[in-house]
């Protein structure tokens, strides 16, 4: 479902009804973005996206995540391609084959010519150039602008009468070829009384809030054109019938001003769309796009293996993961966004690996703080003193003589989270948070003073080394900012509910995933059996719970290192994967132990091999996972068993080009991230964060590091993979930062310390409130955690809509907000309450029960509707939920016997596939326990 946002739509429902029959709910919400660079994700949120079809790539890429383009059209999202009627542009590629005796004009504001309609052989002209080709493309609709155009030059009735006819014979030659299409006139209130029946809806431009080409400025409507317009849409809504979609322009960073036109456009029963003139911004409608991308900025020189070990990746995106945002990262001497950033991006994040000044960042900086995006500054400003106080307003002193005494004059109680700061002499200089809040100030033996953390009206900043400390003998890296909540507030991120991936129905999810490494070891055992051998017999067949298991080609197959124990190897092989419980993935061919440097060798570009020394192989990407995955299908799984996953070897860093390859397998991906942290490493450096994206793809992480770091690359102890539960505890508590996952190797079962050490680490984590599930389940939710869009309808506080989360089913919100109402919620199932112990007083896990919702809760002092049954937690995922004034009914679906917990239904039937259960109650809390595994239907009854 990940490969394609069919996966995460269901099909749109049926055309809404006619306008006069519409609330401002059940109209479409409409986007236009005509930008080259398309927000794919946030268009999601709306039901019609019109986007500008010279700036979509064709063909479209197989495989991409998310679909481009018209691979949004027959889901919950259809996309319509602007197409100009009334004129053409000579940057369009037909321009060139318009007759010239066509060309009755030109609108020199947009540097396009006017089309004589009235050209008998127009109409047939404009199918064959610009209508069929989109719709070979695969657009199902089109926004037909500049309908209006023939008035730059007919004057008379008979000029207009028949440039009239020739705009009605145009459009009905598009439905006429294409009955399904659905069209958006653009105007065109003169050809309306012939065609309005072929219509979809009606736009207009500049109804409230303006753009006067001429003289390059926003404006407000006079009140005269304001009332012909409306004049002209109410007849449309009212004697055609027809939707009103009325397009508003105000400059991206006066956001304020577009939620009130779009509100005052909704209330008069129009569909708003209020953006820039450009139309490549992301604007605010019916509904506002939450931005959930946060840029980071860096400067590119700390390390030679890409982004992965950046540490403003490294450092910054698991913070901002667990706040529900996903990070975009920027190096700082790329070129300015041709976008605008209000709207796109939640904030701005920065961190350098140096102190020195960046002369590319100032331009950035400054587009961010005109469009009122607020900035985070973590380590340095890289900018110059004088440009502190132009551009952020702090009194920067230069710096004086070296103080002999320093000391700390002010601390928040933010500052100090793992590490005390420690005043650095050297480092010091005046500066002064003017009209911001100081964290850390420090002050020398002359009195002067250095706000070295603090909170700005435009975001804060924490400079080094207050926000990391190094410590000695470099071992290491402690937050000196308790960066989460410091991110929160320096973005003034706002309470919503973000997507999660450690939770589903209210329970910390578990998996186990194993890589193949060490298949062919003999067991420390009697009788040497494989390592396979005693995993089956110990692990696997002992527990019984989803288990992700994969082989390295290299090891088990003829063409690899062990060709004469291929045969015994392959039939261990076999077996495991033979158990209804295993899912299967590859590792590799060659178990590529620097992806990078491996293509290099292939390449001719390195002398080492950088794999398995199989013989007489040369590294081939196509071999590594496309072969591996074709091995392993024929001649290891069994019937109707395919593997599902590819599971990352080595140093876990593949480039583009190898991910790549997963995604034309259509595996899902798995592996890599450093998350080790123990109460002796206890540090939030050591979480890493869901995933990196390389190019356009996106690798999945492993929620914690396998027993090789808790050997010490199996130097020893070989029972240290036991430390593995601290990890497993230190990401649970205050935060919940991950799920547990039990990630360990082959050779894990070779040994009586390294088999004991599994086995603990399994009993912990089954003896917790957990849900099973496979490695692939949980990185389909790491996928979906890149994608999901969240929205507020505009002048409806307390409510948000969630489109895209197909796997991934949990939301996560303060405990703060009010409790859901589930009276004007949808696609909720229910929620619990995890008091974690944090300074935010906990948090709520709702449960989803499919890909879209709408997420309301009490107004503040009004409390949530008392009595109403919902779902607490369960081991399985919530398949489906409806409620009904007598009750709800939920299905079920899990790996293992299904259990649950209901709210207030001690006055209720409960039933299980149609047969009665009972339950035990505990305060308002009944929980239930099913034999089966697989799907039940629940059934709750409580007419009173």
């Amino acid at each position: 479902a990940w490969f394609s946002l069919s996966g995460l739509f269901p099909a749109r429902a049926a055309d809404a009804p006619p306008a006069d029959a519409q609330s401002a709910v059940s109209q479409p919400n409409i986007a236009l973005y005509y930008g080259s660079r398309i927000p794919w994700d946030e268009l999601a949120a709306f039901d019609i996206a019109v986007v500008e079809p010279d700036h979509v790539i064709l063909p479209f890429k197989a495989g991409t995540v998310p679909s481009a383009g018209p691979g949004l059209l027959g889901q919950r999202t259809e996309l319509l391609a602007y197409l100009s009627v009334g004129e053409i542009h000579p940057s369009r590629a037909y321009f060139r084959d318009l007759p010239e005796a066509w060309r009755a004009g030109r609108n020199t504001a947009w540097g396009s010519v006017v089309i004589d309609q009235s050209q008998p052989g127009w109409p047939a002209w404009f199918m064959d150039k610009a209508v069929r080709p989109l719709w070979r493309a695969g657009y199902r609709g089109f926004f037909l602008d500049t309908l209006d155009s023939f008035n730059l030059f007919a004057k008379t009735d008979a000029e207009r009468a028949a440039q009239t006819e020739g705009l009605a014979r145009v459009i009905t030659a598009i439905k006429r070829e294409f009955p399904q299409a659905k069209l958006i006139f653009n105007r065109g209130f003169e050809v309306l009384p012939r065609v309005h029946e072929l219509a979809y809806a009606v736009a207009a431009e500049s109804l409230f809030q303006g753009w006067d080409a001429g003289a390059q400025r926003y404006r407000e409507v006079p009140q005269a054109d304001r009332e012909w317009l409306l004049a002209q849409l109410n007849r449309v809504r009212s004697e055609y019938h027809l939707p009103v979609l009325a397009i508003d322009y105000v400059a991206p960073e006066n956001r304020e001003l577009a939620r009130r036109t779009a509100q005052s456009i909704a209330e008069l029963g129009f569909v708003p769309w209020v953006s820039n003139p450009a139309l490549d911004a992301l604007g605010v409608g019916a509904i506002e796009v939450m931005p959930r991308k946060v840029m980071v900025v860096y400067d590119g020189s700390g390390t030679d293996f890409g982004i992965t070990f950046e540490q403003a990746f490294r450092f910054l995106a698991m913070p901002l993961n667990y706040l529900g945002y996903v990070v975009e990262m920027r190096e700082v001497r790329q070129p300015l966004p041709d976008y605008p950033l209000a709207g796109r991006y939640a904030g701005m994040a920065v961190m350098f690996s140096s102190d020195e000044a960046q002369p590319a960042f100032e331009p950035l900086l400054k587009a961010a703080l005109a469009q009122g995006v607020k900035v985070a500054f973590v380590g340095d400003f890289g900018l110059a003193g004088e440009v502190l106080s132009r551009l952020l307003g702090l009194r920067a002193g230069a710096p004086t003589a070296p103080s002999a005494q320093l000391s700390i004059a002010l601390q928040d109680r933010l500052i100090g989270f793992e590490a005390q700061p420690l005043p650095d002499r050297r480092g010091f200089r005046p500066l002064g948070a003017e009209g911001g809040t100081p964290l850390l100030q420090l002050r020398n033996e002359r009195g002067e003073n250095m706000d070295a953390a603090a909170f700005m009206p435009w975001g804060g900043y924490v400079l080094r080394p207050y926000s990391i400390a190094l410590l000695p003998a470099n071992k290491g890296q402690r937050w000196v900012v308790q960066p989460i909540e410091f991110l929160r507030r320096a973005l003034a991120l706002p309470d919503m509910p973000v997507p999660d991936v450690t939770t589903e129905s209210g329970r910390r999810l578990m998996m186990m995933h194993v890589d193949g490494d060490g298949f062919a070891s003999r067991a420390e055992l009697p009788g040497t059996p494989y390592s396979g051998e005693v995993l089956q017999r110990d692990i696997l067949e002992k527990y019984r719970i989803p288990a992700t298991v994969s082989v390295i080609e290299g090891e088990t197959s003829r063409d690899g290192l062990y060709a004469s124990q291929s045969p015994a190897l392959e039939a261990v092989a076999r077996k495991i994967f033979a158990l209804p419980w295993v899912e299967i993935a590859s590792h590799s061919f060659s178990h590529p132990f620097r992806w990078s440097k491996a293509e290099e060798s292939a390449a001719g570009e390195a002398t080492e091999t950088y794999t398995l020394p199989i013989p007489n192989y040369r590294f081939d990407l196509t071999r590594e996972v496309n072969g591996s995955v074709d091995y392993i299908n024929k001649r290891l799984a069994p019937p109707g068993k395919k593997v599902k996953m590819f599971f990352w070897t080595g140093d876990c860093n593949p480039d583009d080009d190898a991910i790549e390859k997963t995604y034309e397998e259509q595996l899902l991906n798995l592996n890599g991230g450093e998350t080790w942290i123990t109460r002796a490493e206890a540090s939030l450096t050591l979480v890493s964060p869901v995933g990196i994206k390389k190019g356009a793809y996106w690798q999945i992480y492993s929620a914690n590091q396998n027993e090789n770091v808790y050997t010490n690359l199996w130097t020893g102890p070989f029972y240290g993979f036991e430390r593995v539960i601290e990890t497993f505890q230190m990401t649970e508590r205050p935060y919940r930062l991950k799920p547990i996952d039990v990630y360990f190797h082959m050779y894990s079962a070779t040994k009586r310390a390294s088999l004991s050490a599994l086995h603990k680490a399994l009993d912990w984590a089954l003896a917790q409130r957990v849900m099973n599930i496979y490695a692939s389940e949980y990185s389909a939710k790491a996928m979906d955690f890149m994608h999901v869009v969240v929205a507020r309808p505009v002048g409806r506080p307390g409510e948000w809509r969630v489109r895209g989360a197909g796997d991934l089913r949990t939301l996560r919100m303060s405990a703060a907000l009010p409790a859901p109402d589930f009276a004007r919620s949808t696609g909720l199932a229910g929620y619990r309450q995890d008091n974690d112990g944090s300074d935010s007083g906990g948090q709520r896990y709702l449960h989803l029960a499919g890909g879209e919702a709408v997420v309301a809760v009490a107004a503040p002092g009004a409390g949530a509707r008392d009595g109403v049954p919902f779902l607490t937690e369960a081991n399985a995922r919530v398949a489906s939920a409806s409620r009904d004034a007598d009750g709800m009914a939920l299905e079920l679906a899990g790996h293992l016997p299904i259990t649950f917990t209901l709210a207030n239904v001690a006055a209720c039937r409960v039933s299980a596939d149609g047969k009665p259960l009972s339950g035990r109650t505990a305060g308002t809390e009944t929980s239930y326990a099913l034999a089966q595994d697989g799907t039940a239907k629940i059934t709750v009854q409580c007419r009173r």
